[in-house]
C-alpha cells in the first residue's frame, strides 16, 4: 500500500533524512516543482512541547538572518495546521559524527585542514553575528564527498556576553551536549565565543582519536571531569603533529583565558603548523 502524500507549507514530503530526540528533518520538493529542499520540524510526539516550539522559532529568527557559504541556508519558514517548519538547503552530506562512527577518521586526514578552514570561518562569522552556538560537536558539523561543510543547529544559540552584560548577568540553565560542554556552559556563567572553541577542541579531539576525551559512567561523573579532570593529550600514536595536540589541548582549557581567544585566531595558529607529523605544509 502506497504510503499518503503528506503536504506541509505547499512542500510535499519525499524521504526522511534524520530523526533527533526532539525534531526530525525531511526531504521535501515543492508542490509542481522539482527542486529539492530540507525540512525541520518537531517530532509528532513533541509538537505541543512549547518549550521545544520556542526553540524551532528561535532558530528560524537566527538562521534566516545569516548568509554563509558553510552555514546551512535557511529559505523560510511558516506554520500550516499548527504545525511549525523551517525550509532549509538540502545538503546532501552525512555529519562528521557519523563518519567518525563509521570508522572513517583516516579517510578525513587528507581533507582536514579544508574542513577544518571552513568550520573556522563558518563560526567566527556565527559569533560575529554576536551569537554563541553552545552545541558544537560533530553531529552539528555537515561534510560532504568534496569535504565541503555547513555548520547547522541554533536552536540553543544564546547572544555572546560582553562588557557590562557580562559583570551583571545572572546564572542561567545549563544547556547543551554533555560530551563537549565547557565548564563555564556546566556552571550555568555568562558565554563567549570561548565556549565554542572549548566544544570544537573536544570534537577537534574525537575526529583524530576516534574517541572522546573524556568517558563517564554517568551524566554528572561526565560534568565533573569536564570541571576538573586533567586535559588530555591527543595520543602522538594518531599521527599527530605534536604543536596541533597541543593546539587541542589548549583549547580544552578549563579557564576561557587559556584558549585561543576567537576562531580567527585559531585559523591563523594552524596556517603556520602541520595538523598530522606526515604533512605537506606545500600542498595545503
Amino acid at each position: 500500500m502506497a504510503e499518503e502524500e503528506v503536504i506541509i507549507g505547499g512542500y510535499k514530503r519525499v524521504s526522511i533524512l534524520q530523526t533527533g530526540q526532539n525534531s526530525e528533518v525531511w526531504e521535501v520538493a515543492e508542490v509542481g516543482g522539482k527542486q529539492r529542499y530540507a525540512m525541520k520540524l518537531l517530532l509528532p510526539d513533541r509538537s505541543h512541547d512549547k518549550a521545544q516550539q520556542v526553540a524551532l522559532r528561535h532558530e528560524a529568527r537566527i538562521g534566516m538572518k545569516l548568509e554563509h557559504p558553510h552555514i546551512i541556508r535557511f529559505y523560510k519558514s511558516g506554520v500550516d495546521r499548527k504545525i511549525f517548519y523551517i525550509v532549509m538547503e538540502h545538503f546532501r552530506s552525512s555529519n562528521l559524527k557519523l563518519q567518525v562512527m563509521r570508522g572513517e577518521g583516516v579517510k578525513l586526514r587528507p581533507k582536514l585542514r579544508k574542513i577544518l578552514k571552513q568550520f573556522s570561518q563558518a563560526l567566527g562569522y556565527y559569533h560575529s553575528k554576536g551569537w554563541v552556538h553552545r552545541d558544537i560537536k560533530p553531529d552539528n558539523v555537515l561534510v560532504n564527498s568534496s569535504a565541503e561543510v555547513r555548520l547547522i543547529d541554533f536552536a540553543i544559540s544564546v547572544r555572546a556576553a560582553t562588557g557590562l552584560s557580562k559583570l551583571f548577568a545572572g546564572k542561567t540553565k545549563a544547556a547543551g551536549t554533555r560530551s563537549y560542554m565547557s565548564p563555564e556552559q556546566i556552571r550555568g556563567k555568562p558565554l563567549d565565543q570561548r565556549a565554542d572553541i572549548y566544544s570544537t577542541g573536544v570534537m577537534l579531539y574525537e575526529i583524530i582519536t576516534g574517541k572522546l576525551p573524556y568517558v563517564a559512567n554517568s551524566g554528572s561523573e561526565l560534568l565533573k571531569k569536564h570541571l576538573s579532570s586533567a586535559i588530555p593529550m591527543i595520543p602522538k600514536e594518531t599521527g599527530v603533529d605534536p604543536a596541533f595536540a597541543r593546539l587541542v589541548q589548549r583549547m580544552m582549557g578549563k579557564d576561557p583565558s587559556d584558549r585561543p581567544a576567537s576562531m580567527e585566531e585559531f585559523e591563523k595558529e594552524i596556517r603556520g603548523i602541520k595538523i598530522f607529523a606526515d604533512e605537506d605544509l606545500g600542498e595545503s
